[in-house]
């Protein structure tokens, strides 16, 4: 895994608004917020910062996709979420202090927004409502990590599977002539370790489904010819 070579920062402006994180904010205060905040570019495989690595700033993604894993101390990986456009992440570290409580890693090339520790307590001591929007934004977090773990506790792997697939429709499916493509490179090993399982179980479920007709493999790409189909085999799974 690489590290992103130091390199100048452009400034952005108007980018967040389109950013869940910060849509509670008004327009003059985003504009202040936009003022100190910087893109930074990364490749696909770029890792943005390490597990155990000084916590120095929050990152908004901006566009691509990227990864949070987890490294055990025998080498394994265990990916936590996949980030999409809009999500932020590495705020509570930041915020504590603490070093990083996992890795991350871009899985396609990647804009993500960079706010320093140092220039976002000096905004929010300026604009202490912003707090409230960051509180707000724990609380819908935990509450997905909740279901979540729900999910991965009392449902079999099929599920997971199948529920895994619906939300990477939904959160980086392009649309074309063929159907939805999964518009990010996830090898079944990753598949695997995002919803707690073994690549060689999912590998299996996985040409079960394609040989039913709801995924299609494209190279490093997932097709979904009937996103419908794939919702309706997910609500029988549940059954």
């Amino acid at each position: 895994m690489r590290r992103p070579a130091p390199g100048a920062k452009e400034v952005v402006i108007g980018q967040l608004a389109q950013v869940s994180f910060f849509t509670r904010l008004d327009g003059p205060t985003l504009d202040k917020l936009e003022a100190v905040a910087q893109t930074k570019q990364f490749p696909a495989d770029m890792t943005v910062f390490f597990q155990d690595d000084p916590s120095d700033s929050l990152y908004v993604m901006l566009s691509g996709s990227a990864k949070i894993f987890q490294t055990s101390e025998d080498g394994k990986q265990r990916i936590l979420k996949v980030l999409r456009k809009g999500e932020a992440f590495g705020e509570l570290a930041m915020i504590e202090g603490q070093p990083r409580s996992a890795s991350v890693q871009a899985l396609e090339p990647s804009e993500m927004l960079v706010l320093t520790r140092k220039d976002f307590q000096a905004f929010c001591d300026k604009n202490p409502s912003v707090l409230w929007m960051l509180l707000q934004a724990f609380a819908e977090r935990m509450r997905r990590m909740n279901e979540d773990v729900l999910d991965m506790s009392f449902r079999d792997v099929p599920y997971r599977v199948l529920r895994m697939l619906t939300q990477l429709v939904d959160r980086h499916g392009t649309s074309g002539p063929n159907g939805w493509t999964i518009s990010m490179q996830m090898s079944v090993k990753d598949m695997a370790s995002l919803v707690g399982s073994n690549a060689e179980i999912v590998g299996r479920l996985l040409d079960g489904f394609e040989s039913d007709g709801l995924i299609k493999r494209d190279r490093a790409s997932w097709i979904v010819p009937d996103p419908k189909a794939l919702n309706r085999a997910l609500e029988y799974a549940a059954q």
